[in-house]
């Protein structure tokens, strides 16, 4: 009975250990972002995930109001300081605001072709 405990626990540790090869990607463009768009969006957290050529940008602000920003200026930004290579042929931004109180709002969300 340990043994099949030992063998379930190391077959599950070791499905959670395999990571995707853009992950390393994935992580720098976050915080490139972070550095770069810190003067526009300054409670924002990045989340990036890259599959099959596409490239998803959540974007979430954080705050306990909505913010009054033009966000057709600030995807703009946000594809000007990406700086990613040729593989990527779609990019889809999505800005949401993170309330304190409440449910997220999904403030812009657009799709760009390369």
């Amino acid at each position: 009975m340990k043994k099949l405990l030992f063998l379930m626990t190391l077959v599950s540790a070791l499905s959670f250990a395999k990571d995707s090869p853009t992950d390393i990607l994935e992580d720098r463009i976050e915080d490139q972002l972070k550095v770069r768009m810190e003067s526009v969006l300054k409670k924002a957290d990045y989340d990036v995930t890259i599959v099959n050529n596409s490239m998803n940008i959540e974007v979430e602000i954080e705050g306990l109001t909505t913010p009054k920003l033009n966000f057709d200026k600030v995807a703009q930004d946000i594809l000007k300081n990406l700086g990613t290579d040729s593989s990527i042929d779609d990019i889809y931004i999505v800005i949401k605001h993170d309330s304190a109180v409440g449910e997220d709002k999904i403030l812009f969300s657009q799709y760009f072709k390369k």
